[in-house]
């Protein structure tokens, strides 16, 4: 009888060690994948942030398209419309969010617009027809690097 009992008891034993087993390897597969998925949202926005500021001074790569100026000691790219009407783009950054404020005049007023993504800071600087912008996305600094082709700068 005591034999029965000892196997009884060594069999619980073992099922306990392989049920904390397994939930210490559910919680590791947790934090793993917790993980991976902040840095599979992280890359996304900084390919979308970079992409979208790209797009936008592509599209407004033609004279008088394209100028940088400081605005309340903020960097603030302006892109100006072609074409009859006379519409003008401020892409900033402010509160911690890389904005798009769109003007029919001259008139810029930063802490309107719309937020496009989570940007920290934003540094545009330009040198001849080379247009440089720095962005901290996430405690990570990426560079932009583009080349006027129509002297837009």
């Amino acid at each position: 009888m005591r034999k029965h009992s000892m196997q009884n008891i060594l069999v619980l034993i073992i099922f306990s060690i392989f049920a904390v087993l397994s939930l210490v390897l559910v919680a590791v597969g947790i934090k793993f994948y917790t993980n991976v998925s902040n840095k599979v949202d992280n890359n996304s926005q900084m390919r979308n942030t970079i992409s979208y500021l790209e797009n936008k001074i592509r599209s407004n790569d033609y004279e008088g398209g394209i100028d940088v100026v400081k605005i309340e000691g903020k960097d603030v790219l302006i892109l100006s419309s072609a074409g009859g009407e006379s519409f003008k783009t401020a892409i900033y950054v402010d509160d911690g969010h890389l904005k798009e404020y769109l003007s029919q005049n001259d008139d810029i007023k930063l802490g309107y617009g719309d937020t496009i993504a989570d940007v920290s800071n934003m540094e545009i600087s330009r040198e001849g027809n080379n247009l440089n912008i720095v962005l901290d996305i996430n405690d990570t600094k990426y560079v932009i690097q583009k080349s006027m082709i129509s002297g837009a700068l």
